[in-house]
């Protein structure tokens, strides 16, 4: 043959990645040097048909992405559940299949307020409202819109009320005896183990990770063993181990053996849904099972390599979904780097195996976790050793204990008494592992050079650990790859010194700003905050940590209201704070009591501010407070106690008014304490009932920044005050329309840029 499966495979994704990026000119010089060219010509011209093939074949499977789509406020959809469905608690979700002549409604993605009484593959009708995804707001927030895409589903549909969800024909057969035994396992795990057990046990043995505690979760990924809940080729070997362990047990031929781990292979497969990194391990493992079976030597690559090609085949998607990036690279790192610097330590000690193996697997991954993740683990290779092989006893155990459920459940009780011991050990390692110093960093999303040099440098250290001049190509690999974590590990501040940034994040209808002084310190005003959904989690946190930011100077709260104040709750139980600013006249508010509790637990200092103090952060740096005063407020009107805050620098200036009102304002006037400034944001979204056409007179800005959210019930911001802001030549910047606003200055110059609608 004249290229490896693996080569095939790589020629192939190379074609696909050209042809999603329109990169087709660069196939032109392969394929001229396979007519002219003389030496490995046959080899050039199969490797640029390869190329070709891949980048016709995604071009016809692709389906272009929509200009725009139509909102259906009251829509009736009929169709398949196509996934099992997964309840966290308060909403659950599944892929619904629809017969459609429009390719963009054909696949949607369902929410319900509520837990149906649905299973895969069940006929149902549905009533709700169908849309589009959003667009994310900042940089780093995830891309729900493009993720949905990569799946062919264009559309939401979002279901309120139980009664419209109606149930036409229920699945029967061997898919519906497989949704009964799926449901009977899940009932008999959630009824035997504690909720947290139950949870974490589900999410490892079949994905399922809707019940787990966002806390413990994101402990699981700052550990490094997040990976033990992507079902993937470390469950795939467990469930082959069992079944030949059970295939011995019960003294099968090779050729039975062979039949029974197939079977395995499939029963856990269609169990869990078939999900890319399931499929791919599952072909290296058939083909590895055959390969004893025959007698013959499996060339584990080699299997990648076509794993690769037919998941590619069924789905050229599947190249820029993370599942099977991680998947594919960690197994790359198992097949192919483990052998090779294993042969080259020339050890016989079972405890470098032990180590070597999950080392691998993060070495490959490493830069896409930092990419995707904004984590950078050195904890993960010690927590790795112990955990990943641990994890195996529940998803042995589990797997059992979903094929006695329905016919022997007192047998799955007793698996699950194990299994959940080893689970609770899980969780204590985990903690443990968390607690080391430096265990795990939040780090800047890396640019596409720098991942490139990563992998450039590994390339090289394969080169020298193959080649006899092995010191010069290992020693230039190890120095790109220790450049690479050193730019990982620079602090956020180091960036774009001398220059004051400031940006309006966009968090919905609430508001968030950041500053990044001239000297590197990050100070945060306000959070966001929603009774709908956590912001924190899902807006300003990702921010942040895309930035690498793992320390804050200050975080000032410009009143408790929940759409400023929630977030920001977040964020102090997540990253080191110096210390918390709250209004004065504020301070006992009761809806500070949660933020005052995790301030007394990390020891941050509280700094209450009033009108007349300034915060003095850096030099050439002035921060103001200009109101209110410090006079304790009784009023449960928070927005008329919202702190206002003057920030200048040379000859750059910014008014931050929170939800300051009308008659705030006027008071703020009297005081004769508004000058001119460069950017006003405007109060409380934009809201009617804080418009005071003499206060913009009087600061008579060139921006005026409206903090709000898309659709908002409230109609902010309200025309009046559009109308206004427009009749004084003043522009117009809103997080609604146009995403996260960031303003930078030397304190001469500025330069206005938004996330949406990038200069």
């Amino acid at each position: 043959m004249l290229f490896s499966w693996f080569q095939i495979f790589i020629f192939l994704a190379a074609g696909i990645l050209l042809a999603r990026f329109e990169l087709w000119y660069l196939m032109l010089p392969i394929f001229i040097y396979s007519l002219i060219g003389k030496k490995y010509a046959r080899h050039t011209l199969i490797a640029s048909l390869i190329l070709l093939a891949g980048f016709i074949y995604y071009n016809y499977f692709m389906l272009e992405p929509p200009a725009q789509l139509t909102h259906y406020q009251n829509a009736s959809v009929s169709g398949i559940v196509k996934t099992y469905p997964g309840y966290d608690g308060v909403r659950s979700k599944f892929i619904l299949e629809v017969e459609h002549s429009n390719p963009y409604q054909q696949n949607i993605m369902v929410f319900c307020n509520f837990a149906p009484e649905v299973n895969k593959g069940d006929n149902v009708r549905i009533y709700g409202t169908l849309k589009p995804p959003e667009q994310p707001g900042n940089p780093g927030e995830f891309d729900y819109k493009a993720y949905l895409a990569l799946d062919k589903i264009y559309y939401t549909l979002s279901v309120k009320k139980e009664s419209d969800l109606k149930v036409l024909v229920r699945q029967e057969g061997v898919q519906g005896w497989i949704n009964s035994y799926r449901l009977q396992g899940e009932k008999t795990i959630h009824n035997f183990l504690p909720e947290e057990e139950a949870s974490i046990l589900l999410g490892m043995l079949i994905g399922k990770k809707e019940g787990i505690d966002p806390e413990q979760y994101s402990d699981f990924q700052k550990t490094g063993i997040v990976h033990i809940f992507a079902v993937s080729g470390l469950h795939v070997g467990y469930i082959l181990l069992l079944a030949a362990g059970i295939s011995a047990l019960l003294g099968f031929s090779q050729r039975l053996k062979f039949f029974f781990g197939i079977f395995f292979l499939l029963l856990y497969g269609t169990l869990v849904g078939w999900p890319i990194s399931v499929v791919r391990a599952s072909i290296m493992a058939a083909t590895g099972l055959f390969a004893y079976y025959i007698g013959r030597d499996n060339q584990l690559i080699n299997s990648l390599g076509l794993a690769g090609i037919i998941i590619l085949l069924l789905d050229p998607y599947a190249l820029f979904k993370i599942s099977f990036q991680l998947s594919f690279l960690a197994t790359w790192g198992l097949v192919y780097l483990y052998p090779l610097i294993k042969s080259r330590m020339s050890y016989d000690n079972t405890l470098w195996d032990i180590v070597l193996i999950p080392l691998c697997a993060q070495i490959a991954v490493m830069p896409f976790i930092a990419y995707y993740f904004n984590l950078f683990t050195p904890v993960a290779l010690f927590s790795n050793i112990l955990i990943s092989y641990l994890a195996g006893i529940p998803v042995i155990l589990g797997f059992l204990c979903l094929i006695f459920s329905g016919m022997l459940p007192f047998i799955s009780n007793i698996l699950l008494y194990p299994g959940g011991f080893i689970i609770e050990i899980i969780i204590t390692l985990t903690n443990f592992f968390k607690s080391f110093p430096a265990s795990y960093l939040w780090v800047a999303t890396p640019g596409l050079l720098v991942v490139l040099m990563y992998y450039a440098g590994l390339i090289l250290v394969i080169i020298g650990l193959k080649s006899s001049e092995s010191k010069y190509f290992t020693g230039s690999g190890i120095m790109l790859i220790s450049l690479f974590i050193a730019i990982l590990c620079l602090p956020a501040g180091i960036y774009n010194r001398g220059v004051l940034e400031v940006v309006f994040i966009d968090v919905g209808q609430g508001d968030s700003t950041l500053l990044k002084t001239p000297g590197g310190k990050f100070l945060l005003i306000d959070g966001g905050g929603s009774d709908f959904y956590d912001v924190g989690t899902r807006k300003l946190l990702p921010y942040l940590h895309h930035r690498g930011i793992r320390e804050l100077f200050m975080v000032i709260n410009t009143h408790p209201d929940t759409d400023h104040l929630q977030g920001l709750e977040k964020v102090v139980a997540e990253l080191p704070v110096k210390c918390i600013s709250l209004p004065a006249s504020l301070v006992g508010a009761d809806e500070y009591s949660n933020l005052k509790q995790a301030a007394q637990g990390r020891n941050i200092p509280l700094v209450p501010l009033q009108s007349g103090h300034e915060l003095n952060i850096e030099k050439g740096l002035e921060m103001r407070v200009i109101y209110p005063d410090a006079d304790k407020y009784a009023g449960r009107d928070y927005n008329e106690q919202s702190l206002v805050l003057d920030t200048r620098m040379g000859n750059f200036s910014i008014l931050l008014t929170g939800d300051a009102t009308t008659e705030s304002l006027q008071k703020i006037l009297n005081s004769r304490t508004v000058k001119p400034v460069t950017i006003v944001k405007v109060p409380h979204h934009g809201s009617k009932g804080s418009l005071l056409p003499e206060f913009y007179e009087k600061a008579n800005p060139l921006y005026a920044v409206i903090s709000s959210g898309k659709n908002n019930p409230f109609g902010h911001p309200h025309q009046s005050v559009l109308d206004m802001l427009e009749q004084n030549q003043i522009k117009i910047l809103r997080t609604d329309l146009q995403g996260a606003i960031t303003v930078e200055t030397d304190g001469k110059g500025l330069k206005v840029n938004s996330f949406s609608n990038p200069e």
